[in-house]
């Protein structure tokens, strides 16, 4: 009868012990799926002199990317789609635009453009299938890099060449 009872206490015990595990684990699935994704931060748009950031804003479709870049560099938090599919959209009609600045139409900017192009796909590609966190944080780091490539490029674009000057003379 002892060893009856011993049995039927330990099971019980078991059971008793099981059952807080199932609820704990059931409240760390529910707090997984309510948290957010952080991501880490971003490095600084660089900057350029205003008066070529003057000159550079003057193109529409490009100013409406920086504006977008700087709200993407701030996001550190939540769904990024939104800003994979502006990418995707700004880059299509960045290419299409009729208005593209005689200034910039040069290969350096447009081979620039086309690395931008390819990191906004790439960025949403990775979103759409729920890559790994630290994946998406280097998507969004070379979208960054690759867009403060572009504006140096428009910058260096925008120099007085002095050796241009002196063949348009000659």
């Amino acid at each position: 009868m002892k060893n009856t009872a011993y049995i039927l206490l330990l099971g019980l015990c078991f059971i008793i012990t099981s059952c807080g595990d199932k609820e704990n684990k059931e409240d760390n699935s529910a707090s997984q799926d309510t948290a957010v994704a952080s991501y880490k931060q971003l490095p600084e748009i660089k900057p350029i002199s205003n008066e070529k950031l003057t000159e550079i804003n003057k193109w529409k479709k490009f100013k409406e990317l920086s504006n977008l870049m700087e709200k993407f560099q701030d996001q550190n938090s939540g769904d990024l789609t939104y800003f994979a599919e502006e990418f995707i959209r700004l880059d299509t009609e960045i290419e299409k635009d009729s208005l593209f600045p005689e200034k910039f139409n040069v290969p350096d900017v447009k081979s620039r453009l086309v690395v931008f192009k390819t990191f906004s796909n790439q960025f949403k590609t990775r979103l759409d299938e729920n890559a790994p966190i630290d994946s998406i944080n280097v998507s969004r780091e070379k979208l960054l890099v690759t867009y403060n490539a572009i504006r140096q490029q428009l910058s260096e674009t925008l120099k007085s060449k002095i050796y241009q000057d002196f063949i348009k003379e000659k």
